[in-house]
């Protein structure tokens, strides 16, 4: 079921209801409309990608599959993106702020935390964890 949160985005502005859903890394990724059509354009508009940014954009917008909640905010995820996600019984739901993500629980639960702070830093992000 869908958060209720982002239920009320897709409805809200006079939406459909409808998100996109697709792999990114080892995970599903939720979007909505307006920031899949803006993601998706600025990939189509890089003429001569490398290898991997080529596989990278044919999977993430190749799988990519508009989603329609029902009334009571269930969807069902194409197996193409159950299979691709590895997802098995027990998945997790994992809110990031304007989307959301869908792990395979023993997938999610084997993310290891490690210390980024100089990634963030060099990016410019000066936040203190």
């Amino acid at each position: 079921m869908l958060p209720a949160e982002y239920r009320e985005a897709l409805s809200s502005e006079g939406g459909t209801g409808a998100f996109w859903l697709t792999i990114h890394r080892d995970c599903l990724i939720a979007c909505l409309p307006h920031d899949w059509e803006e993601i998706t354009e600025q990939l189509n508009r890089i003429s001569h990608p490398s290898r991997q940014l080529f596989n990278f954009k044919t999977k993430f917008i190749g799988l990519g599959e508009p989603l329609v909640p029902d009334t009571q905010g269930r969807v069902r995820i194409p197996q193409s993106l159950v299979r691709v996600a590895g997802l098995q019984k027990d998945v997790m739901l994992v809110g990031m702020h304007s989307n959301f993500q869908i792990w395979d629980q023993g997938r999610f639960d084997a993310l290891a935390q490690e210390d980024v702070s100089a990634e963030l830093a060099a990016a410019g992000v000066t936040i203190s964890l």
